[in-house]
């Protein structure tokens, strides 16, 4: 009996313990309270197979390997396809330059290799994607020496495409964007009159009254002027087939964000999700004559819907990714009403040839087990934050927003109603191999943002668990809040997804 009141003793004693530890430290079990394991990855890989990559994806892998990656995305160009037609026989006087892509490859080849890997290396997670190229155009004229390619940077990285005809059928001025009959395919009909002429050239000619072989030779028409209508209506009845009009070409100019958001539609319509690549990047090259001009795009984020997200990392930290910066607008439109669904960020890679390492940028995912569908459930649902630089030895092991009432839970790309004030909590740590390194000299700081304001600045040089207590409450609201974790420099840092805050309504 007394050992039996003694095994009791025990028991409620371990209890008040664990209560008092579970109050002194209050993230303890909040780390582990949904099972969530992080996988470092990395997206945006360019192969040598199908696109403008150094590697073969095997290479790839075996690097990725090498420096702690779990799971690679590839994403070469769907096509790198350029045309140049010279009117009024665009379609038979080209310039075209086609390079390496994955409908030039082959989508069957393409998807098959990556999944091919994907079974011979079962401890990584490989899984393929392309960066799609919506739209191009051009200016000035190849005779004057003066043409000009534009827009040709502003891609869109598309993932979940699960067939060859998935990316065979992707929209795009390379691919073909679909075409329809119209009053200008009318139009193009014109040079039935030219068959038309030369007919009735022909037949004016026969009608025409000789009596000798002479006569015929001096008083007939030549038959020259009809053959030259004949010949011209055929070959620009052949320039003009199909005489369909398609949506978008590259002749006409700019047209805006239609023929992004057109694909964006369409990749939503398959069931893939889309992340527009490097809004920020700005360059100007010359490709022999060509001048090739690639203008920051981040106003177009604004200006299209229904993208699943956007790459942060690395051309996204000037004036996107910002507290206050374009992302912020957009997830306010979303707390607003003004859109359906949140945009997410990634960090992108974007990794051709060996002059920087593969792991600079990664973005990690939250899963709950080590799955493809995971890490695509992970990117449709906000379960990821992107990280560069230094900032890789950082581990976010927990970002979760809390009610302070119920004790209830939420991660990142999560939606809680709360009953109470929130409280945010927090817990990094510093990588053992690196606690020497320039974070213990230097420190970093992790900025809480509200609705893309920050409101509290916590500062660390080592691991840390953090519970703080929001004094803010305003019922029928809907909030968020994000991290921004060591981004004084703009390539280095953390960035982590929203967590989405509803307040309880008032009765």
């Amino acid at each position: 009996m007394y050992k039996k009141n003694c095994r009791y003793l025990k028991l409620i004693l371990f209890s008040f313990i664990c209560i008092f530890l579970y109050n002194l430290n209050p993230f303890v079990n909040t780390c582990h309270a949904a099972k969530y394991s992080l996988i470092p990855s990395v997206i945006h890989v360019h192969t040598s197979v199908a696109g403008d990559g150094d590697k073969t994806p095997e290479e790839i892998v075996k690097l990725a390997q090498e420096n702690g990656i779990k799971t690679v995305i590839f994403t070469d160009h769907d096509t790198m396809k350029w045309e140049y037609g010279i009117p009024p026989l665009r379609k038979l006087l080209q310039k075209v330059i086609n390079r390496n892509s994955i409908l030039k490859f082959g989508a069957a080849n393409y998807i098959n290799t990556i999944e091919e890997l994907d079974k011979k290396y079962p401890d990584m997670l490989l899984i393929h994607g392309t960066e799609a190229v919506p739209f191009y155009y051009w200016q000035g004229s190849l005779l004057k020496d003066n043409l000009s390619i534009f827009n040709a940077n502003k891609h869109i990285l598309v993932f979940g495409l699960k067939t060859p005809s998935d990316y065979n059928s992707l929209p795009s001025v390379g691919n073909g964007f679909p075409a329809k009959y119209d009053i200008e395919s009318a139009i193009k009909l014109w040079p039935v009159g030219l068959l038309v002429l030369g007919w009735l050239l022909i037949l004016f000619r026969k009608k025409t009254p000789s009596s000798t072989y002479k006569d015929l030779e001096e008083k007939q028409p030549s038959r020259i002027p009809s053959l030259i209508c004949i010949f011209a209506g055929v070959v620009l009845l052949v320039n003009n087939f199909p005489f369909k009009t398609p949506m978008y070409d590259q002749y006409h100019g700019e047209q805006g964000v239609k023929p992004h958001q057109y694909l964006i539609d369409h990749a939503n319509k398959n069931n893939a999700l889309t992340f527009w690549a490097h809004p920020e990047v700005e360059r100007f090259m010359e490709n022999g004559k060509i001048k090739v001009v690639s203008s920051a795009y981040e106003e177009d984020l604004l200006k299209t819907f229904d993208y699943t997200g956007i790459a942060i990392f690395s051309e996204g930290m000037r004036r996107v990714g910002p507290p206050g910066g374009i992302w912020d607008k957009i997830l306010l439109e979303y707390c607003s009403g003004k859109r359906e669904k949140p945009v997410w960020v990634i960090g992108e890679v974007d990794y051709k040839v060996h002059d920087f390492p593969i792991d600079q940028t990664q973005t990690v995912f939250m899963v709950k087990e080590k799955s493809n569908e995971e890490v695509m459930g992970a990117l449709a649902n906000g379960k990821m934050y992107a990280a560069m630089g230094d900032a890789n030895r950082l581990s976010l092991n927990s970002f979760v927003v809390e009610d302070s009432k119920n004790g209830k839970l939420a991660f990142m790309g999560d939606e809680i109603t709360l009953t109470g004030k929130p409280r945010i909590r927090i817990v990094i740590t510093v990588d053992k191999a690196h606690r020497h390194s320039a974070y213990r000299k230097r420190g970093f700081n992790i900025d809480l943002i509200r609705n893309g304001t920050v409101i509290k600045t916590f500062k660390a040089n080592d691991s840390i668990d953090i519970a703080y207590d929001d004094d803010y409450y305003n019922p029928n609201e809907k909030i968020y809040y994000r991290l921004a974790i060591d981004t004084s420099y703009l390539f280095r840092g953390i960035v982590t997804n929203p967590v989405f805050v509803q307040f309880k309504t008032e009765h």
